[in-house]
């Protein structure tokens, strides 16, 4: 395994995720077991926060680090934009503790950017948390560039250990900003869906490429994608999984020795552009697991009570600022006016609209065969 430093403690480069989209009482069995793989192969970093299954998810490590020494566990948890008020950030660290029966976070992380409270009170709540020994590290996640360097200007007495931010081979934007600040900044970028959910990378032209190599290097392509990713030592992933076989393949990736043409190549071979899309030519719908609002009306009375609402990010917007491209696959109908499917980015997509209008395109990301 690999390890890199978060503040004053090692942290393997292959971590563990535990962001299920609803996580059950009934699956504690399998998650402890899960983990007990990972950590098999010098897996020490376990990321969660109170949204994942509701509180479900720190309750269920809670129990497991019954078990499991805690000092052994380099633990990261989250605060989300709707508790970053000073006193939010206290009473949600304080119950997150509680479900993970434990008296410190390794890692607090601000989950998402509020536009109501201003970064100075959040990070002096998380700064209180650190002189009473509650956590140790403060970090963000889903920051944009502006919004890191206010939260690092932000700290009077501590630094910025980590921004945690979507990197893999089909989403790369950090590359253009966020990780020269990391480098820049000794700040760890935490890469969250390294594996793109399971697709590896972008259409048959890239797997097949992947596939060879996993070929050339006795391994599989998912850890050839892992072991490209944290090749940069200013990168840790937390690819998430619910088999323990797959988490033991995992953080074994670490141990593979990639030749620096085959990294090379990967690099400059590996990519999606980022293509400008008419929005009247996307199809919204409620498909792949997530509810979304599907008419601009709904995005802008957010009865869903979204945070950041559509409207605050589209005066984001407004200003510039633009976190990553949304997702789309291509629609095979060719008499529709909708050409694509917009897979990921619903927030993003109704606020690009309030904000500039149908008629501006919207940078996005198209899927090959998905």
């Amino acid at each position: 395994m690999i390890y890199r430093k978060i503040g004053e403690e090692l942290v393997s480069a292959v971590g563990f995720g535990t962001g299920f989209h609803s996580p059950k009482e009934g699956d504690y069995d399998l998650l402890e077991k899960t983990i007990r793989s990972a950590m098999a192969t010098g897996v020490n970093f376990i990321d969660t926060a109170p949204v994942y299954g509701d509180g479900i998810s720190e309750i269920m490590l809670g129990k497991i680090f019954k078990e499991i020494n805690r000092s052994n566990v380099f633990l990261a948890s989250k605060v989300s934009p709707e508790d970053t008020t000073f006193s939010g950030v206290i009473k949600s660290v304080e119950s997150s503790l509680r479900r993970l029966n434990t008296d410190w976070l390794d890692l607090c992380q601000i989950h998402w950017p509020s536009t109501k409270v201003s970064i100075e009170e959040t990070m002096s709540a998380m700064e209180k948390l650190v002189e009473d020994g509650k956590i140790r590290n403060i970090g963000v996640s889903n920051f944009s560039l502006n919004e890191a360097k206010g939260a690092l200007s932000s700290l009077n007495n501590n630094s910025l250990a980590s921004i945690q931010s979507e990197y893999n081979f089909f989403e790369r934007s950090v590359e253009g900003d966020v990780l020269p600040f990391c480098k820049q900044n000794n700040v760890k970028l935490i890469a969250y869906s390294p594996l793109a959910q399971g697709n590896l990378a972008n259409g048959d032209e890239q797997k097949g490429f992947l596939g060879r190599l996993a070929e050339k290097y006795n391994s599989t392509p998912g850890q050839i994608v892992l072991r490209w990713l944290i090749s940069n030592p200013n990168v840790i992933v937390i690819p998430n999984t619910s088999k323990p076989h797959r988490a033991i393949e995992n953080g074994l990736s670490a141990d593979i020795h990639i030749l620096e043409e085959d990294y090379e190549k990967m690099s400059t071979d590996i990519k999606t552009p980022v293509s400008l899309i008419d929005t009247k030519e996307i199809k919204v719908t409620n498909d792949y697991g997530r509810k979304v609002y599907q008419t601009l009306q709904e995005a802008l009375d957010n009865n869903m009570n979204m945070s950041p609402t559509p409207i605050e990010l589209s005066e984001q917007m407004k200003s510039g600022v633009f976190l990553k491209p949304i997702r789309l696959k291509e629609l095979k109908d060719d008499t529709s006016v909708k050409k694509y499917d917009l897979v990921e980015g619903r927030l993003r997509y109704w606020s690009w609209i309030i904000a500039h209008g149908w008629e501006k395109p919207i940078p996005a990301l198209v899927w090959k065969n998905k």
